[in-house]
């Protein structure tokens, strides 16, 4: 699952996302569900990539790339609904 994603981040963007209240296990969650679902943006010039997931009431974007078997989280932000779904 999205707990065997390894992630690295400097520490501007960590403080970034932690303004942003976007924690780990997100990030990991937008990557997991992006790679295994190959759902994501492509910007080959610099090869990074763009994924998205909804959690809970919230959409997220994670720009990262690829080295190795370790993600670089270039930025993310979220955006979160003010209303519920309907069941």
């Amino acid at each position: 699952g999205y707990d065997t994603i390894n992630i690295n981040k400097s520490s501007e963007v960590s403080e970034l996302l932690e303004s942003r209240g976007i924690s780990d296990d997100e990030l990991k969650m937008v990557i997991y569900d992006s790679e295994t679902t190959n759902e994501k943006l492509c910007d080959t010039g610099n090869n990074e990539f763009l994924g998205k997931k909804t959690i809970g009431n919230a959409l997220y974007f994670v720009r990262y790339s690829k080295e190795a078997d370790i993600y670089k989280i270039h930025t993310a932000y979220c955006v979160k609904s003010a209303f519920d779904e309907e069941s």
